[in-house]
């Protein structure tokens, strides 16, 4: 059970259920996500309570590393921010609230605190039916790479059974080649969380509603698309790998073939988390056409202003 402010717990997996019952009521902010925040738990560092029935969590910035708190609610949220804002003062961390859901800011009095959008986290939403028709000049690269890839590449999409051991070792394997195809693009420590993640993820709870999809080349998995079902007939992405410097065209085919598969399953919109502001994934995510944006915000105390005497 999750602790009552201002007692706060370790994230654990027994806590999914309690978690979702605060989720459920919203759409499918990432950050707030179990399966997010568990995979990038990677040190343990994350914490939870729960202030005026809103999910308090004490995160790490994805870039930094620095600790913040944030909450997903929309009760008392003014007495909610302010108490935050406090323990966040007494931690002698900035007293900033981040990552806050556009839910959660609707009420939130504008004289009191400065409420900033944070275009960097903003989460992409796609509609499925969009993605497997991809119809129109906005979408014709994505349709010659398509082509491309299924006149290139024979191939087989295989949905994947995250409970079968040898799946799990097919996507650590492309998890290596993928590292390797990058040839020291990015540091060690950065390849080292994204396993450690990878791992967390692919040894997580049995409850989940995992949807994975994987592209396979004779019998090697050259791609794999691992997200969530998750409620209001939304999927969430959590890893996506391909080995797309030998293949062209892969990555708008996985996307396609997802989107495709899930509209089928009358999953309508496909959440695929935020840019973090790195321009080249930005522009990635843009070139899908999101059909609209899931909104977050930085919060903190107004100051007064200057007294000016004559």
């Amino acid at each position: 059970m999750i602790p009552e402010f201002p007692q706060f717990k370790k994230l654990e997996l027994s806590d999914k259920k309690d978690i979702e019952k605060f989720t459920s009521k919203f759409p499918p902010y990432s950050d707030f996500n179990f399966v997010s925040m568990w995979s990038w738990d990677i040190k343990g560092e994350m914490r939870l309570s729960v202030l005026n029935n809103n999910l308090v969590v004490r995160f790490t910035d994805y870039l930094t590393g620095n600790p913040f708190y944030s909450f997903l609610g929309d009760n008392k949220v003014n007495e909610t921010a302010e108490q935050l804002l406090e323990l966040s003062k007494n931690e002698g961390l900035k007293a900033e609230l981040k990552l806050i859901p556009e839910d959660s800011v609707r009420s939130v009095d504008k004289k009191k605190f400065k409420v900033k959008e944070d275009r960097d986290n903003f989460d992409y939403m796609y509609a499925t039916d969009s993605l497997q028709k991809m119809e129109g000049g906005k979408f014709e690269i994505k349709r010659k790479h398509c082509r491309f890839f299924k006149k290139k590449f024979p191939h087989r999409i295989k949905i994947l059974d995250l409970n079968n051991p040898l799946t799990k070792n097919e996507i650590v394997n492309l998890f290596n080649d993928w590292v390797a195809d990058k040839k020291g693009e990015k540091s060690t420590d950065y390849y080292r969380n994204e396993f450690t993640a990878l791992s967390r993820f692919l040894n997580s709870s049995e409850s989940i509603n995992f949807f994975v999809v994987g592209i396979y080349f004779g019998d090697k998995l050259i791609a794999v698309s691992a997200t969530e079902n998750t409620h209001n007939a939304h999927n969430l992405g959590h890893f996506q790998k391909t080995r797309s410097v030998l293949f062209k065209g892969i990555n708008d085919h996985l996307i396609h073939e997802l989107a495709t598969i899930l509209n089928k399953k009358n999953i309508t919109h496909m959440n695929h988390e935020q840019d973090l502001g790195i321009l080249g994934l930005r522009d990635s995510k843009k070139s899908y056409m999101p059909s609209h944006f899931l909104k977050k915000f930085s919060l903190s105390a107004n100051q007064p202003s200057d007294i000016i005497c004559n």
